[in-house]
């Protein structure tokens, strides 16, 4: 497993997000992609974007926008916790006597 920086998770999410790849990252069980991606999703494009760089916040919002569109709402970081948490469980060996 390769240890992320938090900048390489960010670019990775940012990238996920804008290209629309939640399901597949939902998939491969990368949960910390996923919480990245939700966290992205939530806060939305900083404002500051709008006047440093247009181009990169008007995909942003265009990403969040569709983000929600395709009924990504309730994948909010907690809740890819909890569903990470429920997972783990299950792919536990079963306890022998």
């Amino acid at each position: 497993m390769t240890v992320r920086t938090a900048r390489s998770l960010h670019v990775e999410a940012l990238d996920a997000l804008v290209r629309g790849r939640m399901a597949e990252v939902a998939v491969a069980r990368d949960w910390e992609l996923l919480r990245e991606v939700a966290r992205l999703a939530r806060q939305d494009a900083p404002v500051e974007l709008a006047s440093t760089d247009p181009a990169l916040y008007s995909t942003w919002r265009a990403a969040v926008t569709k983000y929600h569109l395709k009924g990504w709402t309730h994948m909010t970081p907690e809740r890819v916790d909890a569903v990470r948490d429920r997972a783990g469980g299950r792919k536990q060996a079963p306890r022998v006597a």
